[in-house]
């Protein structure tokens, strides 16, 4: 039955919380009052009630408190009014007397089955975790029952509560736990309805940009007819010079219209279809908005139009790119320098264009990168550091300037390493190292892994959080494979694959996150190839899929190529590993061949390092079979590459492999120094190095295999 004291509650909740945790309390507050119960559910029965259409007003307000022992009457008053009381949990609460003292108060009057938790920080129950007792979330009139004279006991109860910590619910799903308690009805219900109110916001958007469109041309072709119309009077001068002004200004009001309307399609709404990761909608509007480019006539181009030009330009080429279109997004790319340099060289004291323009230097830098063209690579790249230490120059205080120099820097080292200038690399990437320091010690709550998990649980929907996040957690993860700490690498692994699966789902046609999520397989393959073998079979064919339909769709992509060669080659360890050597020999095959059309038209350290790797295993795969000559062959060929044609010093990269290398050569003495600087840089191989019982000399058909440390 129905509670009938429902209906004489003043408040729907009352919010508890410590002062520390202020900015939570603000945002649940907001979202509660704000939140609209789906129509369907509105007038439902349920156990505790009618469920309402709105969820105001709610209690919040830590002013009211007392500075006696005791709540204040009007507090006292508040949770006597309050139909639920949602506790906001974190070691500051957990401490928090008066906290503590309203929990009490609330369960004291009957009602601690109306008690719902939103943890933000800390951990539940720590109190029971030896060393932990300090991250303790829940207070203790949380943790434990009251008897019949409203006194705590020692019998343990266990809240309601959902999580909103990062990598738990998530901002958003936390919230809706908390209504879906209030309103009693089911979570899954509640979220499933919620995200039919988004389809149904996205299609309403979808819409909108239809018609936003359809205007758009209506404009631009009145404002050609407009145009028209004016040139025809002006050189017929049929009628006085008044009418051709007007008929000028009407066009030029028109063409404003138009500009206006495709500054909103290009900014506002394509932020919009961003975020939801639908490249097939960005690119109808990009389209309209080059038909509408396409009208206009040299003489009509204003600083307004040529922006939204290079903006447009700038856009088509990301989606092209994204979906392995190489030669579009080039041109494209290209289109766009050409603008953004000619505003720059109206304004060169303008900072926002020079900042365009860096951003058009880089794009064309990157997508020559990934066909292979390094020259043009090179020189783009050291175009963008020169704009970016020119920005710094216009205004030293401005952090996204500073932050330009340090990503020309890394783009410059990029490509000093594919050219195999390790020195150059590393000086650069030490200097902006350095520049990193610096900013953490001016900035220690920019953290770039935690801040994107707080946007993600905040805005779950967003996919470039998501893009964003696989990358991070793809480099921290990276690094604690080579510090050996492989229980963290593997949690960031799976997160990281998991994102990308996600955005995959999204867009099957996005070419770059199938590469990101083949790239994730892989690397969670690797993980797993000795702890959980069938595991890393799955995830390597997995990669190995979506690289060839990666590879097909963009084959002038070094990058997906690469991807591709590895993804082989984990196959062909994995086949080694599991005593299949034909398998493994079909694999490497491929990937070798693979390697030698690339080699023929480009070259650079990381296609150097992948055909050095290709022969690690070929040589492994000849020793499996007996065949001492053929694996002799090989990992001499792989020498030669990594040892012969070398810097002075022989980079850090290609370490792992020398090592490997040199021992399965039986060349132990000439690996010892190259081992030695491996272990005294803290790093720690993936897949065990070679012993005296895998050389080439051994006749064992080999207890272990070796490989390389994860690279990409």
């Amino acid at each position: 039955m129905p509670d009938p004291s429902v209906a004489r509650f003043t408040y729907r909740a009352f919010i508890s919380y410590s002062h520390r945790d202020k900015a939570w309390a603000d945002w649940l507050h907001r979202s509660l009052e704000t939140y609209s119960v789906p129509s369907r559910l509105v007038g439902t029965e349920t156990a505790h009630g009618r469920i309402p259409r709105r969820l105001n007003p709610v209690f919040r307000d830590r002013d009211e408190l007392a500075s006696a022992t005791d709540l204040g009457r009007k507090v006292n008053e508040a949770l006597a009014q309050s139909e639920n009381q949602v506790v906001i949990c974190s070691p500051a609460s957990a401490a928090s007397r008066w906290v503590n003292e309203e929990v009490l108060a609330y369960k004291r009057m009957g009602r601690a089955e109306r008690i719902f938790c939103l943890i933000v920080d800390g951990e539940p129950n720590a109190t029971d975790l030896p060393g932990r007792e300090a991250e303790e979330c829940f207070c203790p009139a949380l943790r434990f029952q009251l008897d019949a004279s409203g006194q705590p006991t020692n019998e343990r109860t266990e809240p309601i509560a959902a999580d909103a910590r990062p990598g738990k619910d998530g901002k958003q799903n936390a919230k809706l736990k908390l209504i879906a308690g209030m309103l009693d009805v089911g979570f899954d219900a509640l979220k499933q309805r919620e995200q039919h109110r988004r389809m149904r916001r996205m299609a309403t958007l979808t819409a909108a940009a239809m018609a936003v469109m359809v205007v758009t041309i209506v404009l631009a072709i009145l404002a050609f007819v407009s145009r028209h119309a004016a040139v025809v009077a002006q050189d017929k001068a049929v009628t006085a010079e008044h009418a051709a002004v007007i008929s000028r200004d009407d066009a030029r009001r028109r063409q404003a219209q138009a500009e206006d309307i495709l500054g909103f399609m290009l900014g506002d709404l394509r932020k919009k279809l961003a975020t939801v990761g639908r490249l097939d909608l960005m690119r109808s509007v990009d389209d309209k908005a080059t038909a509408y480019f396409a009208t206009l006539k040299p003489r009509d181009l204003t600083d307004t139009a040529l922006e939204q030009q290079a903006n447009l330009l700038m856009d088509i080429g990301q989606v092209r790119l994204a979906k392995g279109e190489l030669g579009a997004a080039t041109a494209a790319f290209r289109e766009a320098l050409d603008r953004t340099s000619a505003l720059y060289n109206r304004a060169p004291d303008n900072g926002n264009r020079l900042f365009d323009k860096a951003q058009a230097e880089y794009w064309v830098g990157y997508a020559a990168m990934q066909k292979g063209d390094n020259a043009t690579a090179e020189t783009m790249f050291q175009s963008y550091y020169d704009s970016a230490v020119k920005l710094v120059a216009m205004n030293p205080h401005d952090f996204d300037w500073q932050k330009e120099v340090a990503y020309g820097l890394q783009a410059v080292s990029v490509m000093d390493k594919k050219l195999g200038r390790t020195a150059e690399a590393e000086q650069g990437m030490l200097q902006q190292l350095a520049m990193y320091h610096v900013w953490v010690k001016q900035r220690p709550e920019d953290q770039q892994v935690q801040d994107l998990q707080r946007n993600m649980a905040a805005e779950p929907a967003n996919a470039n959080w998501k893009d964003k996040s696989v990358d991070a957690l793809g480099l921290l993860a990276g690094v604690q494979e080579q510090r050996g700490e492989l229980r963290l690498a593997r949690a960031n692994r799976a997160d990281a694959a998991a994102l990308a699966a996600d955005l995959y789902a999204r867009d099957p046609e996005n070419n770059d996150w199938r590469t990101a999520l083949a790239l994730c397989r892989l690397k969670q393959s690797r993980l797993d190839t000795s702890h959980q073998p069938r595991e890393a079979i799955k995830e390597a064919q997995l990669a190995e899929s979506l690289s060839v339909t990666a590879h097909t769709k963009d084959p002038k992509n070094l990058y997906v190529a690469g991807t591709l060669v590895n993804a082989q080659d984990q196959l062909a360890r994995l086949a080694l590993s599991r005593g299949d050597p034909d398998s493994a020999a079909r694999e490497i095959t491929s990937s070798l061949a693979l390697l030698e059309s690339i080699r023929s038209e480009h070259s650079n350290e990381d296609t150097r390092l992948d055909f050095a790797q290709a022969l690690l295993l070929q040589g492994e795969i000849a020793q499996r079979k007996r065949q001492t000559g053929e694996a002799k062959s090989a990992w001499t060929k792989a020498r030669e590459l990594l040892i012969t044609d070398s810097p002075p010093v022989i980079p850090f990269d290609r370490l792992d492999l020398v090592v490997r290398v040199l021992q399965r050569l039986g060349r132990g003495s000439e690996a010892a120094p190259y081992l030695q600087r491996l272990t005294a840089a803290g790093y720690v191989p993936l897949y065990p190095w070679p012993d005296a019982a895998s050389t080439l000399a051994d006749t064992n058909h080999g207890r272990r295999t070796s490989g390389l440390n994860a690279r990409r």
